[in-house]
């Protein structure tokens, strides 16, 4: 088991804002995982799990962070005309996505331009364009913080906009996912809908994505713009200027411009309107597996 303290999390998360873990490993299979779940429980010392990186923003984490990057790979089954994909949780979602359209699979392909990797796409519920990944969730295996691995089928997990049991219930190790034939080729849909990625969101900047969730049926990123916070700027973070719901990193962003980017965007949005925005993108200061210090 390899730890490295006083670890730079900047580099781990596609803003590259971050501060630093007082403990930082990457398992390299299940075992190993479940031995730093064990050692942390012995030692007293809170876990955060990072998939991708996509939606997360740290700033000094006094507990053991563990990168599942090295936990990847995937293995394919057609019966009829559904494909059983198994992929391990730190697969990168777009190799998924990428497989789906090549397959010609129906749905998954919506959720092109995600950086997340498959076990964090799950922890939050992805979606994108009218579809969620737990549509296609049939089985997910996962280890508790007992240490213990237990699996739960798709009825039994409780899936909600952005949301799911994990990591309270514990770490996703694989996923079942099915994916139906489409009837008809959807690689012109796959096409444009990535471009439509690059044209209305800043994909080529360092970003966390969507920084609130949309309070339905209103969007967040309406919102934003109409009290003046798109291209709002503190130090070196700032809205997007392409989409409001997203902060962009300018090259020397700090964790305590963002949070006070969020707060005035909050305060604003409630003030004009009543409405309380809800962070999509998790903002970490300390870390357990209870929660965290979140803004």
């Amino acid at each position: 088991m390899n730890l490295l303290k006083n670890y730079n999390l900047s580099k781990l998360t596609t803003i590259r804002i971050g501060g630093k873990a007082k403990f930082f490993a990457q398992p390299a299979d299940f075992n190993e995982l479940r031995e730093l779940i064990l050692f942390s429980r012995e030692k007293d010392i809170p876990i955060y799990v990072l998939g991708g990186g996509s939606n997360t923003i740290f700033g000094d984490i006094g507990g053991l962070v563990i990168s599942l990057r090295k936990l990847t790979g995937m293995k394919v089954e057609r019966k009829g005309e559904v494909f059983l994909i198994e992929s391990l949780a730190g697969t990168p979602l777009r190799e998924i996505v990428s497989l789906s359209v090549k397959e010609n699979l129906d749905g998954l392909y919506r959720l092109v331009g995600f950086p997340a990797t498959l076990g964090g796409a799950i922890a939050m519920n992805a979606g994108a364009f009218g579809v969620e990944i737990s549509s296609f969730v049939r089985r997910v295996i996962f280890v508790d913080w007992n240490g213990e691995i237990k699996e739960k089928n798709s009825e039994e997990i409780e899936f909600s906009y952005r949301s799911s049991p994990f990591p309270r219930e514990g770490l996703v190790l694989s996923c079942l996912l099915e994916l139906p034939r489409s009837d008809t080729p959807v690689e012109g849909e796959f096409k444009r809908i990535r471009e439509k990625r690059k044209r209305t969101q800043p994909i080529d900047k360092p970003t966390s994505g969507s920084t609130f969730k949309n309070p339905y049926p209103l969007y967040a990123g309406e919102l934003l713009e109409r009290v003046g916070m798109k291209s709002y700027r503190i130090g070196d973070v700032s809205f997007s200027e392409k989409h409001s719901n997203f902060l962009i990193n300018h090259g020397e962003g700090r964790y305590g411009d963002v949070l006070k980017l969020v707060n005035e965007a909050k305060r604003r949005v409630y003030e004009e309107f009543g409405v309380r925005l809800e962070e999509e993108v998790r903002f970490i200061e300390d870390s357990g597996v209870d929660g965290w210090k979140v803004l």
